[in-house]
Formats: C-alpha cells, structure tokens, sequence
C-alpha cells in the first residue's frame, strides 16, 4: 500500500522563535521596568548622596515630585517596577499558555500519524496474508499397506 504524505507536516521549517506580538511587550515591559529603576536610582541619589551644592537639581526635583505627588522618586520608581514586573509575568504566562496548546497539537497529531501507520501495517499484513499462489499442483498416490494378521 502507497503511503500518505500530509502536506501539513513540514519538516526543516524554519520558525520564529517569538511571536513578534510578544516580542513587542517583551520590549515594552523592559522599557517599563527600566523606567522604574531610573526612578529608583535618581530617588536613592537625591535622599542619601551627600550633595555639596547649595541648589542641587536631583533634591529639587525629588522635592516637587514628593510635593505634588506625596510620594518621591524612591517611590514612584518601586510602583513603576512592580507594574512592569508583574505585567512581564502576565505575558509569559500568556505565551507559555500558547507554547504548551502549540506542544499539545504537536504531540496529539504525531500521534494520530502513529496510529495511522499501525493501522497501515495491519492492513499490509492482511492483505500479504490474503495472496493466492498460482501454482500446478502434482496427484501424490497414496500406497495403503495391508495388516499382517
């Protein structure tokens, strides 16, 4: 029997390791993330660097920020991180949900192929098993022997 080939199952196929979907949110978190620790670096600097201006900038800034706000630099920048972190565990957890069904189709398929070719061979067998030969065939004569009494 010929065998199936299903054009589906392509082999050598060259794949984009990410989505480009998640490659853009891969890169927005990380911009996020490092707009916090900015945040975060400048807050540090402003209250603990012992700064010899009379007018220094960062201090002014941190300042208006705490003024405005309530909340400095040091602050904001721990929010803006936290929101960036947990929005990059939302993403992985979206894209590896698509990973696993994209795994589960992968594996689900070879198996049905599998069967499909059990199911091949069973048929092979049988109809190997069903081939008549084509053969003359020679009367063998039968000697009977006699009893001795």
């Amino acid at each position: 029997m010929k065998k199936i080939k299903y054009p589906s199952v392509k082999k050598n196929q060259k794949k984009l390791p990410l989505h480009p979907f998640e490659l853009v949110w891969y890169i927005l978190v990380g911009l996020v993330g490092i707009w916090g620790l900015t945040y975060i670096v400048l807050g540090l600097v402003a209250s603990y660097l012992p700064i010899q201006s009379e007018d220094p900038a960062l201090v002014k800034a941190n300042a208006k920020i705490l003024e405005l706000f309530k909340l400095d630099m040091l602050g904001w920048g721990l929010i803006i991180f936290a929101i960036a972190a947990v929005s990059a565990v939302v993403v992985l957890i979206l894209f590896s949900n698509k990973v696993d069904r994209d795994y589960e189709k992968n594996v689900r398929r070879a198996q049905r192929l599998a069967q499909l070719e059990v199911e091949e061979a069973k048929e092979e067998s049988i109809e190997e098993q069903k081939i008549v030969v084509d053969a003359e065939l020679e009367p063998v004569e039968e000697v009977k022997e006699e009893k001795a009494e």
